[in-house]
């Protein structure tokens, strides 16, 4: 794969050279490219729901958590204060107090969306919608502007843009490709696009590569860049715990590197690494200050466990493994050198994911290390690969002009990467279509009852809405301000401790009608995760990768918990009917309800149509305040 055009000038020695233009041109086609493919899931749901486009988002349901994040979102839309639970829609005031969660303390994207949506006036699932094309943009963009401060090739950054976010999955053994494997898959379509976390920030993060590369490529202005990369980092201590640390990891890596390998980069190495540290430990100082604040809640959420074991075997650590092998051995043989910064970016990157994936071995602590394969790992190791291929490789020890990737090598690596993202997408929008078109039913509600809000529809403050499908439970803060009674997701925020979360889900079973058998069957049924398994054993005992100490959900635990709602039955009363109690009912209008428990304690009214669901309003038949009161009467009588 030589190229034979020995008329261009040779870019690939050792970054771009001083008075070198970036071809963004190159960049621009690549980008568009890319960003019309993240449009497939969206574009394809418009298509098939033309009735009610106006209303539809395409969620990526392989990723997750999406709805939760729009939640919060839209709470910050609407006025909520930053610490603020959208599932119960308790708020920080005054009068009560919420801790800390990761949604408050990371909330520089939820505002970065939150500020101008309100501003433009839309809604946070429009931002979505808009937030999908403009990151894919952004981050090709800036893909492209690394690779050509490494490599200086533009038409291989070109490439590149295709390779590092086409194939984030299949370097994971994440997507279409764990099928394949026979492993469980946690993420698929592009992982980094998930909204709003890592996708706002990641191209900050993207940024900061570029700053520390841009520096050691140079080691010129050491003092302003190490303010630039400083201020980058500060902004994602406060946007997502994955991309900070991994940034950090990175730095350290590269640095030690260039200190141990480039003599004559040590003096303004130090320098450089002197100015970003000091800024961010003062941008670390708060961060934790918050995190003590919400110590509990986070916790309990991100599942931070005690463990020494190390993760030699995932595919990112693996493929990582073989460039540095590689570029060991090149440097051995003297076909690179130690001085090219590019070369000692290029094993950075590699090295990252052992890095990441392995700290537990000398911090005795992990933290949900499948977040670092999902939206780190994955990307670093294919910005190795690009590099790697960028490299001036020379002929053993000679002088002669060395190798380069050839235009033709170039042109099928970007068809064949594009081609692999066209697959993610088309199995991505597969496998979300069903769920997805449900969400495009379900939008009328949401929309219902947030016109209703606008147009000064108001509820008590402890009154709650009851849906019967819990991912519409879970959907529906994403539109309308109006809590819920219970969702998934709610156990994440940090309004309720567990005891009420279970409490509350409990309600929400009894009322649908859920039996002491139903829950049993669904317990042994084969979809254990989407509902209530999450909220009485939580996700780090339902999702593979997020806790390495956790255990499988025993039979005694599971008849335990059915224990536990047999007697929530038998003991429920006035009292629990009335706390939170019920506003609206929400039911599929076409399918055959058991409403019986919740018609003992609530009069519902005639119904209101709207598409293809019905709405109650309810009522307490008896109210335990009213109760209380015609008793004091009746004393003091």
């Amino acid at each position: 794969m030589v190229d034979a055009d020995t008329t261009e000038v040779d870019e690939t020695s050792r970054g771009l050279h001083p008075n070198a233009q970036i071809r963004w041109q190159l960049g621009l086609i690549a980008a568009i490219v890319f960003s019309l493919l993240s449009l497939y899931p969206q574009v394809h749901l418009w298509v098939t729901h033309s009735n009610s486009w106006q209303h539809a988002i395409a969620y990526n349901q392989g990723l997750g958590d999406e709805v939760a994040y729009a939640a919060y979102v839209n709470a910050l839309i609407e006025g909520k204060p930053r610490r603020n639970d959208p599932y119960t829609g308790r708020g920080d005031s005054s009068d009560t107090r919420l801790p800390e969660s990761l949604f408050s303390i990371q909330f520089v994207p939820a505002y970065a969306i939150a500020l101008p949506a309100r501003a433009l006036g839309i809604s946070a699932t429009t931002a979505f919608i808009l937030l999908t094309p403009v990151v894919a943009l952004g981050s090709s963009l800036l893909v492209f502007w690394l690779l050509t401060v490494l490599t200086g090739n533009p038409r291989l950054s070109a490439c590149g843009i295709l390779v590092v976010l086409c194939l984030g999955t299949l370097a994971s053994g994440e997507g279409t490709v764990s099928s394949f494997l026979g492993s469980e898959r946690h993420f698929d379509f592009f992982p980094f696009l998930r909204r709003y976390q890592p996708s706002v920030c990641f191209p900050i993060f993207l940024l900061f590569l570029i700053l520390v590369c841009r520096f050691f490529a140079k080691l010129e202005r050491p003092i302003l860049l190490g303010i630039l990369s400083a201020s980058t980092f500060a902004i994602l201590i406060y946007s997502y715990f994955y991309l900070w640390t991994a940034a950090a990891a990175w730095l350290v890596i590269i640095s030690f590197a260039t200190l141990l390998f480039r003599p004559e980069a040590r003096r303004p190495t130090i320098t450089f690494v002197m100015v970003v540290t000091a800024i961010s430990v003062c941008a670390l100082i708060p961060y934790f200050v918050l995190i003590a604040r919400g110590f509990e809640s986070a916790r309990n959420v991100q599942a931070l466990a005690t463990s020494r074991t190390p993760d030699l075997l995932s595919p990112t650590v693996l493929i990582g493994a073989i460039f540095v092998v590689l570029l060991a051995y090149a440097l051995r043989r003297g076909s690179l050198s130690y001085h090219d910064p590019a070369v000692l970016a290029a094993g950075s990157f590699a090295l990252l994911p052992f890095a990441v994936l392995n700290q537990q071995i000398l911090t005795g602590h992990v933290l949900q290390p499948i977040h670092y394969k999902g939206f780190i790992t994955s990307y670093s190791v294919l910005i190795a690969f690009v590099v790697t291929l960028g490299l001036n490789w020379r002929p053993q020890r000679t002088q002669e002009s060395g190798w380069r990737v050839s235009r033709k090598a170039l042109l099928w690596i970007t068809i064949a990467a594009f081609d692999w993202g066209f697959i993610e997408a088309q199995q991505a929008m597969k496998r979300g279509a069903e769920g997805n078109r449900l969400a495009a039913e379900e939008m009328p509600v949401y929309v219902h009852f947030s016109d209703r809000q606008r147009a000064g529809l108001s509820t008590r403050a402890d009154e709650v809405l009851l849906f019967d499908d819990l991912r519409m439970a879970d959907a529906a803060p994403a539109v309308s301000s109006f809590p819920v009674l219970w969702a998934p997701h709610m156990i994440v925020y940090p309004g309720v401790n567990a005891d009420e979360s279970k409490e509350r889900l409990f309600k929400h079973l009894y009322y649908t009608g859920v039996g002491v058998q139903q829950l049993d069957d669904y317990f042994h049924g084969r979809n254990v995760y989407y509902g209530c398994a999450v909220g009485l054993f939580g996700f780090d005992r339902l999702i593979d990768g997020l806790n390495p100490n956790a255990k499988p959900i025993t039979a005694e635990e599971k008849n335990a918990e059915l224990e536990s709602y047999k007697h929530f039955i038998e003991t429920f009363d006035e009292q629990k009917a009335a706390t939170p109690r019920l506003s609206y009912v929400i039911v599929p209008t076409d399918e055959s309800m058991n409403l019986a428990n919740l018609d003992h304690w609530y009069q519902r009214d005639s119904g209101e149509r709207v598409g293809r669901f019905t709405i109650f309003r309810v009522q307490l038949k008896v109210d335990p305040q009213d109760q209380n009161a015609s008793t004091s009467v009746a004393v003091r009588n």
